[in-house]
C-alpha cells in the first residue's frame, strides 16, 4: 500500500490528473499499488460493468472500478496478455485485451491516452517475452537434452519441463485448454 499524496504525484507525472472523473477509483489505487510500482499510463472510460480507471504500471495492468458499496478490481500480468487490439472512431477508442481465460474491452474517450497505454503495453509484453525466449535458449544451450518446440502455438516441453526446477516454466504452456459449446435453444 502506498500513500494517496504518492499515487497523485506519480498521476501528475505522467499527465493524467482527474480533478472530477474518476476520483474513488484514483483513492482505491493508493491501496492496490505495491511499495516500489510506479504508474506509467492511466486514462478513464467504460467496460462491461460501468464507468473505470485502466492503469498501467510497470508490473501489471489494473482495472479499478468503484462505486458505493461496490469495488471491481482486474489485475492482469504482463506474462498472461495473448493478445491486444485497439481500433479508434470519431470519438472514442477501444482497447480489447485478451488473456487465456478472458476477454476485457475497454471504452475511452481519450484516444490518445488509450493509445499511449497501448504502446506501453505492448512494449512490456514483448520486453517480457523476450527475456522468456532468452532464458529458454541459455537453458537449451545449458542442457541440449531438453526439447522445447511448439505445438499449435503452445510450448511444449521435453524432458526435463515441469520436472526439471531449473527450467522456466512457460506460462502459456500450462494453461488448461479451454472450450467454449454454445448452447441452442430447443424448439420442440
Amino acid at each position: 500500500m502506498v500513500s494517496h499524496q504518492l499515487v497523485e504525484e506519480q498521476l501528475k507525472r505522467v499527465g493524467c490528473n482527474f480533478r472530477f472523473w474518476g476520483r474513488p477509483e484514483i483513492r482505491e489505487l493508493a491501496n492496490i499499488l505495491m511499495p516500489g510500482e510506479t504508474i506509467q499510463k492511466c486514462v478513464n472510460g467504460r467496460y462491461q460493468g460501468g464507468f473505470a480507471l485502466l492503469c498501467v504500471t510497470d508490473h501489471r495492468l489494473l482495472l479499478v472500478d468503484r462505486k458505493p458499496m461496490f469495488l471491481a478490481l482486474e489485475d492482469i500480468r504482463f506474462d498472461m496478455i495473448t493478445e491486444i487490439d485497439y481500433s479508434a472512431k470519431l470519438l472514442d477508442g477501444v482497447i480489447h485485451i485478451m488473456t487465456p481465460s478472458r476477454k476485457l474491452t475497454f471504452v475511452s474517450w481519450s484516444q490518445v491516452r488509450l493509445r499511449e497505454l497501448l504502446t506501453y503495453t505492448q512494449q512490456r509484453v514483448t520486453q517480457i517475452r523476450q527475456q522468456y525466449m532468452v532464458q529458454q535458449q541459455f537453458q537449451q544451450q545449458l542442457d541440449p537434452a531438453l526439447t522445447v518446440g511448439t505445438v499449435g502455438g503452445l510450448a511444449v516441453q521435453g524432458q526435463g519441463g515441469y520436472g526439471n526446477p531449473m527450467l522456466p516454466l512457460n506460462p502459456y504452456g500450462s494453461v488448461p485448454m479451454l472450450a467454449r459449446r454454445r448452447r441452442y435453444p430447443r424448439f420442440y
